[in-house]
Protein backbone atom coordinates (compact mmCIF):
# COMPACT_ATOMS: atom_id res chain seq x y z
CA UNK A 1 0.00 0.00 0.00
CA UNK A 2 1.55 3.36 -0.82
CA UNK A 3 1.43 6.61 1.05
CA UNK A 4 -1.75 7.71 -0.76
CA UNK A 5 -3.61 4.46 -0.09
CA UNK A 6 -2.25 4.51 3.47
CA UNK A 7 -3.77 8.27 3.82
CA UNK A 8 -7.18 7.31 2.24
CA UNK A 9 -7.07 4.41 4.97
CA UNK A 10 -6.43 6.80 7.72
CA UNK A 11 -8.96 9.44 6.29
CA UNK A 12 -11.54 6.85 6.61
CA UNK A 13 -10.49 5.57 9.86
CA UNK A 14 -11.18 8.90 11.17
CA UNK A 15 -14.37 9.22 9.40
CA UNK A 16 -15.77 5.96 11.20
CA UNK A 17 -14.42 7.38 14.40
CA UNK A 18 -16.76 10.20 14.05
CA UNK A 19 -20.49 8.84 15.40
CA UNK A 20 -22.61 10.27 12.85
CA UNK A 21 -26.16 8.42 13.53
CA UNK A 22 -28.88 10.46 10.83
CA UNK A 23 -29.55 13.70 11.84
CA UNK A 24 -26.38 14.41 13.88
CA UNK A 25 -23.32 14.23 11.04
CA UNK A 26 -21.42 17.26 12.35
CA UNK A 27 -18.64 15.75 13.53
CA UNK A 28 -18.26 13.55 10.60
CA UNK A 29 -19.39 16.32 8.16
CA UNK A 30 -16.29 18.18 9.63
CA UNK A 31 -13.43 15.45 8.79
CA UNK A 32 -14.87 15.64 5.05
CA UNK A 33 -14.77 19.08 4.62
CA UNK A 34 -11.16 19.04 6.29
CA UNK A 35 -10.05 16.22 4.29
CA UNK A 36 -11.10 17.83 0.81
CA UNK A 37 -9.78 21.10 1.66
CA UNK A 38 -5.92 19.09 2.52
CA UNK A 39 -6.03 17.52 -0.71
CA UNK A 40 -6.37 20.82 -2.34
CA UNK A 41 -10.30 20.65 -4.10
CA UNK A 42 -10.94 23.80 -5.73
CA UNK A 43 -13.72 24.97 -3.42
CA UNK A 44 -15.31 23.32 -0.45
CA UNK A 45 -18.84 23.91 0.64
CA UNK A 46 -21.31 22.99 3.35
CA UNK A 47 -25.45 23.30 4.72
CA UNK A 48 -26.67 23.33 7.88
CA UNK A 49 -27.51 20.35 7.62
CA UNK A 50 -23.93 18.85 7.45
CA UNK A 51 -23.64 17.90 3.86
CA UNK A 52 -20.39 18.95 2.19
CA UNK A 53 -19.54 18.92 -1.14
CA UNK A 54 -16.11 19.62 -2.68
CA UNK A 55 -15.66 20.94 -6.44
CA UNK A 56 -13.04 19.76 -8.78
CA UNK A 57 -13.00 21.65 -11.83
CA UNK A 58 -14.01 25.55 -12.78
CA UNK A 59 -17.74 24.42 -13.46
CA UNK A 60 -17.74 24.10 -17.22
CA UNK A 61 -18.22 20.73 -19.25
CA UNK A 62 -20.03 17.75 -18.05
CA UNK A 63 -21.54 17.91 -15.15
CA UNK A 64 -21.14 14.99 -12.95
CA UNK A 65 -22.00 14.58 -9.26
CA UNK A 66 -20.75 11.80 -6.93
CA UNK A 67 -22.33 11.06 -3.76
CA UNK A 68 -22.33 8.78 -0.69
CA UNK A 69 -23.19 9.15 2.74
CA UNK A 70 -21.61 9.96 5.86
CA UNK A 71 -24.57 9.17 8.64
CA UNK A 72 -25.03 5.80 9.69
CA UNK A 73 -27.55 3.67 11.73
CA UNK A 74 -27.62 3.33 15.19
CA UNK A 75 -26.49 0.55 17.41
CA UNK A 76 -29.21 -2.28 18.30
CA UNK A 77 -27.16 -3.89 20.88
CA UNK A 78 -23.43 -3.02 22.37
CA UNK A 79 -23.24 -6.28 23.38
CA UNK A 80 -22.72 -7.95 20.10
CA UNK A 81 -19.64 -5.93 18.68
CA UNK A 82 -16.40 -7.60 19.81
CA UNK A 83 -14.40 -3.70 20.08
CA UNK A 84 -15.71 -0.60 20.48
CA UNK A 85 -18.25 0.44 17.18
CA UNK A 86 -16.42 3.71 16.79
CA UNK A 87 -12.88 2.94 17.70
CA UNK A 88 -11.78 1.22 14.63
CA UNK A 89 -10.22 -1.84 13.90
CA UNK A 90 -8.00 -3.75 10.75
CA UNK A 91 -7.62 -7.59 11.49
CA UNK A 92 -6.87 -9.57 8.04
CA UNK A 93 -7.17 -6.52 6.00
CA UNK A 94 -10.84 -5.79 7.19
CA UNK A 95 -11.94 -2.14 8.89
CA UNK A 96 -14.44 -3.15 11.27
CA UNK A 97 -16.75 0.01 12.99
CA UNK A 98 -20.18 1.41 12.68
CA UNK A 99 -20.40 2.60 8.73
CA UNK A 100 -17.32 1.25 7.43
CA UNK A 101 -19.21 0.00 5.02
CA UNK A 102 -22.63 2.09 5.09
CA UNK A 103 -21.37 4.36 3.62
CA UNK A 104 -18.03 5.81 5.01
CA UNK A 105 -15.91 3.46 2.36
CA UNK A 106 -17.53 5.25 -0.70
CA UNK A 107 -17.11 8.27 0.91
CA UNK A 108 -13.25 8.07 1.40
CA UNK A 109 -12.91 6.30 -2.06
CA UNK A 110 -14.83 9.17 -4.09
CA UNK A 111 -12.74 11.60 -2.17
CA UNK A 112 -9.65 10.57 -2.89
CA UNK A 113 -10.72 9.95 -6.42
CA UNK A 114 -11.34 13.92 -6.81
CA UNK A 115 -8.31 14.36 -5.50
CA UNK A 116 -6.38 12.10 -7.57
CA UNK A 117 -8.37 13.88 -10.65
CA UNK A 118 -6.81 17.08 -9.69
CA UNK A 119 -3.51 16.10 -8.67
CA UNK A 120 -2.85 14.74 -12.11
CA UNK A 121 -4.59 17.97 -13.95
CA UNK A 122 -6.91 15.06 -15.48
CA UNK A 123 -10.32 17.09 -15.07
CA UNK A 124 -10.64 18.60 -18.20
CA UNK A 125 -13.76 18.39 -19.97
CA UNK A 126 -15.65 17.73 -16.87
CA UNK A 127 -16.66 19.54 -13.86
CA UNK A 128 -17.06 17.14 -10.62
CA UNK A 129 -18.66 17.44 -7.51
CA UNK A 130 -18.33 14.72 -4.72
CA UNK A 131 -20.97 15.22 -2.29
CA UNK A 132 -20.76 13.69 1.65
CA UNK A 133 -24.34 13.75 2.34
CA UNK A 134 -26.63 13.77 5.33
CA UNK A 135 -29.31 12.32 6.39
CA UNK A 136 -29.53 9.32 3.71
CA UNK A 137 -30.91 6.27 6.20
CA UNK A 138 -33.63 8.60 6.75
CA UNK A 139 -34.46 9.74 2.94
CA UNK A 140 -33.68 13.27 3.27
CA UNK A 141 -33.45 14.99 0.31
CA UNK A 142 -31.69 18.66 1.62
CA UNK A 143 -28.00 17.67 -0.23
CA UNK A 144 -29.22 17.33 -3.43
CA UNK A 145 -31.74 20.93 -2.81
CA UNK A 146 -28.25 22.42 -1.28
CA UNK A 147 -26.27 21.45 -4.55
CA UNK A 148 -28.69 22.28 -7.56
CA UNK A 149 -30.40 25.31 -5.20
CA UNK A 150 -27.76 26.49 -3.66
CA UNK A 151 -24.58 25.88 -5.21
CA UNK A 152 -26.61 25.84 -8.80
CA UNK A 153 -24.99 22.59 -10.03
CA UNK A 154 -27.39 20.73 -12.03
CA UNK A 155 -25.71 17.17 -12.69
CA UNK A 156 -25.61 15.61 -16.32
CA UNK A 157 -25.08 12.53 -14.85
CA UNK A 158 -24.81 11.08 -10.98
CA UNK A 159 -22.96 8.26 -9.06
CA UNK A 160 -24.56 6.80 -6.23
CA UNK A 161 -21.73 5.15 -3.91
CA UNK A 162 -22.77 2.69 -1.82
CA UNK A 163 -22.00 -0.94 -1.19
CA UNK A 164 -22.40 -3.02 -4.49
CA UNK A 165 -19.09 -5.79 -4.12
CA UNK A 166 -17.67 -3.56 -7.03
CA UNK A 167 -20.06 -4.57 -9.48
CA UNK A 168 -21.98 -1.69 -11.54
CA UNK A 169 -25.65 -0.83 -10.53
CA UNK A 170 -28.11 0.29 -13.26
CA UNK A 171 -30.94 0.87 -11.34
CA UNK A 172 -32.85 -0.11 -7.91
CA UNK A 173 -36.52 -0.75 -6.33
CA UNK A 174 -38.54 2.13 -4.90
CA UNK A 175 -40.09 1.52 -1.15
CA UNK A 176 -43.67 3.18 -0.26
CA UNK A 177 -44.57 2.75 3.17
CA UNK A 178 -47.99 2.79 4.76
CA UNK A 179 -49.67 2.93 8.15
CA UNK A 180 -53.07 0.87 9.01
CA UNK A 181 -54.72 1.32 11.32
CA UNK A 182 -57.63 -1.38 12.31
CA UNK A 183 -60.53 -0.44 14.63
CA UNK A 184 -62.29 -3.05 17.38
CA UNK A 185 -64.13 -2.97 20.18
CA UNK A 186 -62.99 -3.38 23.90
CA UNK A 187 -64.14 -6.06 26.48
CA UNK A 188 -62.25 -8.16 29.20
CA UNK A 189 -60.65 -11.36 28.14
CA UNK A 190 -62.63 -13.32 29.98
CA UNK A 191 -65.83 -12.52 27.61
CA UNK A 192 -64.46 -11.97 23.99
CA UNK A 193 -67.37 -12.28 22.33
CA UNK A 194 -68.83 -8.67 23.94
CA UNK A 195 -65.61 -7.26 21.81
CA UNK A 196 -63.95 -6.96 18.60
CA UNK A 197 -61.01 -8.16 18.33
CA UNK A 198 -58.87 -5.48 16.49
CA UNK A 199 -55.46 -7.49 16.47
CA UNK A 200 -57.39 -10.47 15.14
CA UNK A 201 -59.04 -8.39 12.19
CA UNK A 202 -55.88 -6.84 11.52
CA UNK A 203 -54.16 -10.46 11.37
CA UNK A 204 -56.44 -11.34 8.70
CA UNK A 205 -55.44 -8.65 7.06
CA UNK A 206 -51.94 -9.00 7.07
CA UNK A 207 -52.20 -12.71 5.49
CA UNK A 208 -53.81 -11.50 2.94
CA UNK A 209 -51.19 -8.60 2.53
CA UNK A 210 -48.61 -11.44 2.38
CA UNK A 211 -50.39 -13.74 -0.13
CA UNK A 212 -49.66 -10.71 -2.52
CA UNK A 213 -46.01 -11.84 -2.90
CA UNK A 214 -47.14 -15.11 -4.60
CA UNK A 215 -48.63 -13.06 -7.33
CA UNK A 216 -45.95 -10.22 -8.09
CA UNK A 217 -44.62 -10.84 -11.91
CA UNK A 218 -41.31 -9.87 -12.30
CA UNK A 219 -39.90 -6.33 -14.62
CA UNK A 220 -36.25 -5.19 -14.79
CA UNK A 221 -35.62 -4.92 -11.61
CA UNK A 222 -36.73 -8.20 -9.96
CA UNK A 223 -40.37 -8.75 -8.28
CA UNK A 224 -41.83 -6.47 -6.18
CA UNK A 225 -41.80 -6.87 -2.30
CA UNK A 226 -44.03 -6.45 0.42
CA UNK A 227 -43.64 -7.09 4.20
CA UNK A 228 -45.61 -6.11 7.24
CA UNK A 229 -42.80 -4.89 9.71
CA UNK A 230 -44.13 -3.48 12.87
CA UNK A 231 -47.20 -4.60 14.39
CA UNK A 232 -48.72 -2.95 17.61
CA UNK A 233 -51.74 -2.40 20.18
CA UNK A 234 -52.54 0.09 22.51
CA UNK A 235 -54.34 -1.57 25.70
CA UNK A 236 -55.32 -0.87 29.18
CA UNK A 237 -54.19 -3.87 30.10
CA UNK A 238 -52.71 -7.78 28.94
CA UNK A 239 -56.92 -8.84 30.19
CA UNK A 240 -58.30 -6.39 27.81
CA UNK A 241 -59.67 -7.47 23.93
CA UNK A 242 -57.34 -4.21 21.93
CA UNK A 243 -59.57 -1.77 20.51
CA UNK A 244 -57.40 -1.13 18.27
CA UNK A 245 -54.10 -2.41 16.05
CA UNK A 246 -51.46 -0.57 13.84
CA UNK A 247 -49.15 -2.38 11.82
CA UNK A 248 -46.91 -0.71 8.74
CA UNK A 249 -46.15 -1.67 5.58
CA UNK A 250 -42.82 -1.64 3.45
CA UNK A 251 -43.67 -1.99 0.05
CA UNK A 252 -40.76 -2.69 -2.79
CA UNK A 253 -41.63 -1.03 -6.05
CA UNK A 254 -40.24 -1.82 -8.98
CA UNK A 255 -40.29 0.47 -12.33
CA UNK A 256 -43.51 -0.17 -13.86
CA UNK A 257 -45.24 0.93 -10.78
CA UNK A 258 -46.17 4.06 -8.75
CA UNK A 259 -47.39 5.27 -5.15
CA UNK A 260 -51.29 5.40 -6.20
CA UNK A 261 -50.91 2.16 -8.06
CA UNK A 262 -49.13 0.27 -4.75
CA UNK A 263 -52.39 2.02 -2.59
CA UNK A 264 -54.90 1.42 -4.58
CA UNK A 265 -53.48 -2.66 -4.33
CA UNK A 266 -53.78 -2.09 -0.45
CA UNK A 267 -57.00 -0.61 -0.19
CA UNK A 268 -58.59 -3.09 -2.40
CA UNK A 269 -57.21 -5.49 0.57
CA UNK A 270 -58.37 -3.08 3.88
CA UNK A 271 -61.53 -1.88 2.28
CA UNK A 272 -63.42 -0.13 5.42
CA UNK A 273 -62.26 -2.33 7.82
CA UNK A 274 -59.03 -0.32 8.26
CA UNK A 275 -57.71 3.31 7.69
CA UNK A 276 -54.81 3.44 5.52
CA UNK A 277 -51.87 6.48 5.71
CA UNK A 278 -49.47 7.15 3.75
CA UNK A 279 -45.91 7.52 5.09
CA UNK A 280 -43.04 7.86 2.57
CA UNK A 281 -41.92 6.53 -1.08
CA UNK A 282 -38.90 6.37 -2.45
CA UNK A 283 -38.83 6.26 -6.48
CA UNK A 284 -37.73 3.23 -8.34
CA UNK A 285 -35.15 4.01 -10.98
CA UNK A 286 -33.21 2.12 -13.86
CA UNK A 287 -31.40 2.87 -16.88
CA UNK A 288 -31.17 1.20 -19.92
CA UNK A 289 -28.87 -1.70 -20.62
CA UNK A 290 -27.87 0.63 -23.64
CA UNK A 291 -27.68 4.07 -22.27
CA UNK A 292 -24.40 6.14 -22.89
CA UNK A 293 -23.43 6.12 -18.58
CA UNK A 294 -23.77 2.57 -18.72
CA UNK A 295 -21.48 2.27 -21.55
CA UNK A 296 -19.32 4.66 -20.04
CA UNK A 297 -19.08 2.69 -16.69
CA UNK A 298 -18.08 -0.31 -18.37
CA UNK A 299 -15.14 1.74 -20.15
CA UNK A 300 -14.22 3.11 -17.25
CA UNK A 301 -14.35 -0.28 -15.44
CA UNK A 302 -12.10 -2.54 -18.16
CA UNK A 303 -9.63 0.71 -18.26
CA UNK A 304 -9.71 0.28 -14.64
CA UNK A 305 -9.07 -3.31 -13.83
CA UNK A 306 -8.87 -5.03 -17.15
CA UNK A 307 -11.97 -6.98 -17.18
CA UNK A 308 -15.43 -6.13 -17.58
CA UNK A 309 -18.04 -5.34 -15.23
CA UNK A 310 -20.74 -7.08 -13.58
CA UNK A 311 -24.06 -5.30 -14.73
CA UNK A 312 -27.06 -5.64 -11.74
CA UNK A 313 -29.64 -3.66 -9.68
CA UNK A 314 -29.97 -3.36 -6.06
CA UNK A 315 -32.49 -4.83 -3.78
CA UNK A 316 -32.45 -1.65 -1.73
CA UNK A 317 -33.32 2.23 -2.07
CA UNK A 318 -30.25 4.57 -2.08
CA UNK A 319 -30.05 8.66 -2.78
CA UNK A 320 -30.27 7.32 -6.53
CA UNK A 321 -34.33 7.72 -5.90
CA UNK A 322 -33.84 11.22 -5.63
CA UNK A 323 -31.21 11.87 -8.56
CA UNK A 324 -32.73 9.14 -11.02
CA UNK A 325 -36.25 8.29 -9.80
CA UNK A 326 -37.48 11.90 -8.90
CA UNK A 327 -35.13 14.19 -11.27
CA UNK A 328 -34.37 12.42 -14.35
CA UNK A 329 -30.41 12.95 -13.63
CA UNK A 330 -28.81 9.22 -15.44
CA UNK A 331 -27.21 7.23 -12.71
CA UNK A 332 -24.91 4.59 -11.85
CA UNK A 333 -24.35 2.63 -8.57
CA UNK A 334 -20.80 1.30 -7.59
CA UNK A 335 -19.06 1.10 -4.30
CA UNK A 336 -17.02 -1.07 -1.88
CA UNK A 337 -18.25 -3.48 0.30
CA UNK A 338 -20.87 -6.29 0.17
CA UNK A 339 -24.46 -5.20 1.24
CA UNK A 340 -24.83 -7.82 3.43
CA UNK A 341 -22.01 -6.06 5.78
CA UNK A 342 -24.30 -3.20 6.27
CA UNK A 343 -26.51 -2.19 9.43
CA UNK A 344 -24.96 -5.15 11.41
CA UNK A 345 -22.91 -5.65 14.33
CA UNK A 346 -19.23 -5.63 13.79
CA UNK A 347 -19.42 -3.86 9.97
CA UNK A 348 -16.75 -4.36 7.98
CA UNK A 349 -15.23 -3.67 4.42
CA UNK A 350 -12.10 -5.29 2.64
CA UNK A 351 -9.64 -2.13 2.65
CA UNK A 352 -8.25 -3.53 -0.90
CA UNK A 353 -11.90 -2.85 -2.18
CA UNK A 354 -11.93 0.98 -1.08
CA UNK A 355 -8.36 1.25 -2.95
CA UNK A 356 -9.95 -0.77 -5.56
CA UNK A 357 -12.82 1.43 -5.84
CA UNK A 358 -10.92 4.63 -6.15
CA UNK A 359 -9.76 3.61 -9.66
CA UNK A 360 -13.04 3.37 -11.07
CA UNK A 361 -14.55 6.66 -9.45
CA UNK A 362 -11.17 8.30 -11.33
CA UNK A 363 -11.42 6.77 -14.65
CA UNK A 364 -15.19 7.36 -15.27
CA UNK A 365 -15.21 11.05 -15.49
CA UNK A 366 -12.74 10.83 -18.03
CA UNK A 367 -14.82 8.06 -19.99
CA UNK A 368 -17.75 10.28 -19.81
CA UNK A 369 -16.21 13.87 -20.78
CA UNK A 370 -13.74 11.77 -23.55
CA UNK A 371 -16.86 10.60 -25.40
CA UNK A 372 -19.00 14.12 -24.93
CA UNK A 373 -21.82 11.99 -23.61
CA UNK A 374 -25.29 14.22 -23.40
CA UNK A 375 -28.65 13.05 -21.87
CA UNK A 376 -30.71 11.06 -23.87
Amino acid sequence: MNSYEKKCVDFLKRLVSAKSYSGCEAKAAAVAAREMRRLGYDSVSSDSYNNVVGRIGDGRGTKILFDAHTDTVGIADPALWRSDPFVPVIKKGLLYGRGACDDKGSVAAMVYAGALLKKSARADGFTLMVSASAGEEIGETQWLDFITKKLRFIPDFAVIGEPSNLKVIRGHKGRTEFKISVRGKSAHASIPEKGVNAAHRASELVGKIAALNKKYKSAALGKPVISVTVMETTNASINTIPENCVFYIDRRTVETETRRSVEREIRAICGSVAKIEYVKHYSPWVISAGHPLLKASARAFTEAYGTAPKVITWPFCTNGSHTMGDNGIPSVGFGPGKEEHAHIANESIALADVIKAIGFYAALPKAIAARGLFLI
